[in-house]
């Protein structure tokens, strides 16, 4: 008979993947939008003087506009996928219920194909004149597929960690019994 081995704990492997997965899918996208908020409110800050007495002041040529051209509903979606998985990488965290293993990687593939497809539309529609041409484009280009290349990468690495033995041991509580050695 085996002797009778306590709860695995969660290794550092596991531990490697939940992080990366959180800060890929919850920080990374939240950070995008807080930096675009704060932009877009300097922008709305810049008081321009415009005083038809002075000589040296000069009418602004145009007023308004997007400082990055996303539409609100992208960003309502972006802040929305990464609040939702943050629960879900919480509870994977904990280890229960033990479905969230399963639950943990279908998410985690679902926000790398939406990453994916997004990037896929961004990087497929030419700029406009109407939507701006700038000298970054080739950057954002450079960090659009940087992205998906780590999404990918993680969630590659989530989806191999939680399918090994001491993930799936963690996940279920206990260990499996040992095999019997034949005498």
């Amino acid at each position: 008979m085996a002797p009778q081995l306590g709860k695995p704990p969660r290794t550092l492997g596991l531990s490697l993947a939940i992080l990366a997965s959180v800060m890929l899918f919850t920080l990374l996208p939240l950070l995008q939008v807080s930096i675009f908020f704060a932009v877009q409110y300097r922008f709305s800050q810049v008081n321009l003087p415009v005083d038809p007495s002075s000589e040296d002041t000069a009418a602004p040529i145009a007023i308004g506009g997007s400082a990055g051209g996303v539409p609100d509903t992208a960003l309502i979606v972006q802040i929305a996928l990464g609040l939702g998985y943050l629960p879900l990488a919480v509870a994977a965290w904990r280890g229960r219920p033990a479905s969230i293993r399963k639950t943990i990687m279908a998410g985690v593939i679902l926000l790398t194909l939406a990453t994916a497809l997004m990037t896929a539309v961004n990087l497929s529609s030419a700029p406009t004149v109407q939507n701006g041409i700038d000298s970054g484009e080739d950057l954002r280009r450079g960090l659009l597929i940087s992205r998906t290349i780590s999404s990918a990468l993680i969630a590659l690495y989530v989806v191999w960690y939680m399918n090994r033995g001491p993930a799936r041991a963690f996940y279920r509580g206990y260990y499996l019994s040992a095999p019997d050695k034949p005498s």
